[in-house]
């Protein structure tokens, strides 16, 4: 990590000032219009707009509603990738801002309008240094990483082998709990695989006042509930984090009728990619037994999802120089524990030596995917910062980390 001239660093500052009015105001806009993911067309349409004012050479959609587009410096170098995500969450906006969703139903809950609005004010500052620029930097403005698909089918359809192939690949990923504007990333695994299953358990309904004639799936399906928890309390070495979870369950539609099925899904996460066959082998298990004993029959719809989130190291050390250098000493919050949450930024990350950086929002701030999320406009100025340094320095530095997964 170089030194960095202090009028460099003053340039710069001065840049993200500049951008950032017009930064919040395209956070405000897209967080009124949220959006599932794979059906972010206004999302898409309102980014391109934007873009379409830059020097970016844009691409042409690769998965529908993806923008990815290149800047490209006045000397020849490296490449480094900045990606953002734009999808948004089926959870109602209850933040009262005024800016609030006007899709019914649905709002920004994990921040995605804020890492969108960052990347964009991040291109706007390097686009006025583009001539200085040793390499180039490609923007990847992301959809539907809440369900798994965008970053998976993006790298499938080969994104990372479009050249320039990118040599560093980075993202933001606002974080409440921290303070505003600290930055922290977690070297080695900080996020889990996460895996979806469904279970439908099949008896024999009838009148709710004749048990006795029936096969209860409601019964049976609260049996194998409880049973599951057994799979992380008694059959996983408790020194291997493992996530069981049953988030829905559905079946019947009278009051006074035990229904013929019922079905429940939920979601796994883990670690270590060999715990994956042993967690799906004892969910059928045990919901086999169970449904054995009842005299039900069940079938499970068991399907890998995101991989586990690892930061390369010698990168991660790499983005806590720069932040240090650029931002201050105070502003680098360190390493955070692990989180059992799942980032599809992971797939990038099999490819590409890289790291996600997490950005604080605020000790109190409301948390991801709640209803009173709004992302905080006061953290946005040091996540284009953190953005723009890290694609400076990537592009600067004489060489970089081999890196894992170089």
């Amino acid at each position: 990590m170089r030194t960095v001239p202090a009028a460099e660093l003053e340039e710069l500052r001065e840049l993200t000032r500049e951008v950032l009015p017009e930064t919040i105001e395209l956070r405000h806009m897209l967080h009124t219009m949220p959006e599932r993911g794979m059906e972010e067309t206004r999302t898409a349409e309102t980014v391109r707009a934007a873009l379409g004012r830059t020097r970016l050479e844009i691409l042409p959609p690769l998965i529908g509603t993806d923008t990815v587009g290149l800047l490209r410096g006045g000397v020849e170098g490296r490449c480094v990738l900045l990606r953002a995500d734009i999808d948004a969450l089926p959870v109602e906006d209850r933040s009262g801002a005024e800016w609030a969703s006007r899709n019914p139903g649905f709002s920004h809950a994990c921040g995605h309008d804020g890492h969108a609005a960052m990347l964009y004010g991040a291109v706007r500052v390097l686009e006025r240094l583009a001539d200085r620029l040793r390499g180039s930097v490609r923007f990847v403005f992301q959809p539907a990483e809440e369900k798994l698909g965008g970053g998976k089918r993006l790298v499938e359809k080969g994104l990372l082998e479009i050249d320039p192939v990118p040599a560093a690949a980075f993202a933001l990923h606002g974080w409440p709990g921290l303070p505003v504007g600290t930055l922290s990333a977690s070297a080695g695994r900080c996020m889990a695989a996460a895996d979806r299953f469904v279970v439908t358990i099949r008896g024999r309904g009838g009148h709710g006042a004749r048990p006795h004639a029936t096969v209860d799936p409601v019964v049976t399906a609260a049996q194998a509930i409880l049973a599951l928890q057994t799979i992380v309390s008694r059959r996983i070495d408790p020194v291997r984090p493992v996530v069981v979870s049953v988030c829905t369950l559905s079946g019947g539609v009278a009051d006074n009728a035990i229904p013929d099925e019922v079905v429940m899904t939920g979601t796994t996460r883990y670690f270590d990619a060999e715990m994956m066959p042993a967690i799906r082998d004892r969910i059928e298990q045990i919901v086999s037994g169970v449904c054995a004993a009842a005299g039900a029959s069940f079938e499970l719809e068991y399907s890998p999802g995101y991989v586990p989130l690892v930061n390369d190291p010698e990168m991660t050390d790499f983005a806590a120089s720069v932040i240090r250098a650029y931002l201050g000493e105070e502003v680098w919050a360190g390493s955070l524990p692990v989180t059992m949450g799942a980032e599809d930024f992971a797939f990038y990350l099999e490819k590409v030596p890289g790291a996600m950086l997490r950005l604080g929002l605020g000790e109190d701030h409301a948390g991801l995917h709640e209803s009173g999320f709004d992302f905080a406009d006061e953290a946005m100025e040091r996540g284009i910062l953190a953005l723009t340094a890290l694609a400076l320095e990537t592009l600067a530095a004489e060489s970089l980390p081999k890196g894992r997964a170089g």
